[in-house]
């Protein structure tokens, strides 16, 4: 044996050593010991108390009780740290058996091996098992592990609760014992695949609580194997939808009614619409417009004029009211600045020098991005937003920035014409064909007379007595937005009760 240990390559990192019965003098010793001690064989044979300078005193008891236990004749194992020096320190685990002759003990031959990496997985997976039970216990999910015959191993408590069992009322009992009559055979069926499968399977079937509560779970299943491919279990996570689907089941109906309205109410406001004189009219919205112009251009010009030149003759002004003075300027000129962006948009549109810059995005996130803009100023009126859009993603192809427009301008008319604790609605869907958006006030609403020219350039609703803000571009511009992008929007309103606008765009796969 001392002949096959001396044949041991000096680059093994594993130490041999060989002692006598009193494990007071060291027969052998492999070259290794010094990658972990720092003292050579020779020098730890001819001292072996060198071996005990390294060892970290916390580890101490259990070295002494590993001595006791071979003294008496007994294999011993301990793990234990060894100090190098000050930068390296190694995890060891000393295993040895004592060797007897004729019943009479002899010596003892022992391994030293790093252990630093297992007693690391060690650790990680200690702490594993604990997130891992954590998370069984909390789960609000229904998680449960089957055996081959599909009889319930283990179910969380607050699984079992959404059944209203306890764990151990479980335990033991076939999972069919827990399904619903009315969706046994799609169960089965469901079954069947999972167990031919070795991927996750997700499906839907109804469990029949203790109490005759008919419970829907979606649940995601995969089939447990051993090392021979063998069936020996079923673990499984199930989600409480039964509010969920009868939630999806109302909303289909509501939207079938509600695209019909839209579909009827469209026919009939084209019906409605009378023929009148655009030239005429065209005309007459221009005196307006240079009435309207002159006096939206004349009020944030005054302020500003006004608090500049205050600030300027008054030399001793309180820094706090000139910070207030110059934001005031600020807000009219980005009002004059809003002004004439709107008044070049229209001409640019209308002569056919605007250019679309069409890009494939998701219509969706840009409404939703809307609603959140002017989701402060309705806060500030105590009106409520009332939001339906599809989580879903909607792809078009149009001028992002202009659609981002049209949306901005048409909520924050909503807005600016509701009343204080009204209601906006914005309903959004996906038509197959095209894309629809409904934004619906509770406002001031439109009169009657009003409405076949409310899109035309320049028109302002007349309201005697009351100054309405605005020059009569906001819907012109939307609606020329529209019609470029090839779309469709219509309107609808009542005075003192509310206007709503349906505005349809074409989807990516059918742009004309």
């Amino acid at each position: 044996m001392q002949n096959e240990f001396q044949n041991i390559p000096e680059n093994f990192s594993a130490i041999f050593i060989r002692s006598d019965k009193e494990y007071q003098n060291i027969i052998f010793l492999s070259p290794s010991v010094q990658k972990y001690f720092g003292y050579s064989s020779e020098e730890i044979i001819s001292s072996p108390k060198l071996l005990f300078k390294k060892i970290e005193v916390a580890h101490f008891s259990e070295v002494k009780e590993f001595f006791r236990r071979l003294k008496k004749g007994l294999p011993s194992i301990v793990d234990f740290t060894v100090i190098k020096n000050e930068n390296e320190k190694f995890f060891l685990r000393f295993r040895a058996v004592p060797y007897y002759e004729e019943d009479k003990l002899k010596y003892f031959d022992g391994i030293m091996f790093e252990v630093y990496e297992e007693l690391q997985q060690k650790a990680l997976l200690e702490e594993s098992e604990k997130q891992l039970k954590v998370l069984f216990e909390t789960a609000e999910d229904l998680i449960f592990i089957l055996d081959s015959s599909g009889n319930f191993v283990l179910v969380n408590a607050n699984g079992a609760l959404a059944l209203e069992y306890l764990t151990d009322e479980m335990k033991g009992k076939h999972i069919l014992s827990f399904i619903d009559e009315s969706t046994k055979s799609s169960f089965i069926k469901a079954f069947q695949k999972l167990l031919a499968s070795s991927s996750v399977q997700t499906f839907e079937t109804r469990f029949l609580s203790k109490y005759g509560k008919s419970i829907i779970f979606e649940l995601n299943a995969r089939t447990i194997f051993d090392d021979y491919k063998k069936i020996i279990g079923v673990i499984a996570i199930g989600r409480n939808i039964t509010s969920r689907n009868s939630l999806e089941d109302k909303v289909k109906d509501l939207s079938h009614k509600l695209v019909e309205a839209r579909r009827i109410i469209s026919v009939e406001r084209d019906r409605a619409k009378q023929r009148i004189s655009v030239l005429e009219e065209l005309n007459r919205l221009k005196n307006e417009f240079v009435s309207n112009i002159s006096h939206e251009l004349r009020t944030p010009l005054a302020s500003i004029i006004g608090f500049s030149e205050t600030i300027d003759s008054d030399t001793s002004m309180p820094e706090e009211m000139k910070k207030e003075f110059n934001k005031i300027i600020l807000e009219e000129a980005k009002r004059l600045a809003n002004l004439i962006n709107d008044v070049l948009d229209i001409s640019r549109i209308e002569g056919g020098k605007i250019v679309l810059n069409k890009t494939e995005f998701d219509i969706n996130e840009i409404l939703r991005n809307c609603v959140e803009k002017i989701r402060p100023n309705a806060k500030a009126k105590r009106i409520t937003l009332s939001v339906d859009i599809p989580p879903e993603v909607v792809l078009v192809l149009a001028d992002e920035e202009r659609i981002t427009q049209l949306f901005e301008n048409l909520l924050a008319n909503a807005v600016k014409f509701n009343v204080e604790e009204g209601r906006v609605t914005v309903l959004a869907q996906n038509l197959f064909k095209e894309y629809e958006v409904i934004i619906s006030d509770t406002g001031v609403g439109i009169p009657a007379q009003d409405l076949p020219f409310i899109f035309q350039k320049f028109y302002r609703v007349s309201r005697p007595g009351t100054e309405i803000p605005g020059t009569g571009l906001g819907l012109a511009l939307v609606k020329q937005i529209v019609d470029h992008h090839k779309g469709l929007i219509t309107l609808q309103s009542e005075e003192n009760k509310g206007t709503t606008l349906i505005i349809k765009l074409p989807l990516l796969n059918y742009q004309g």
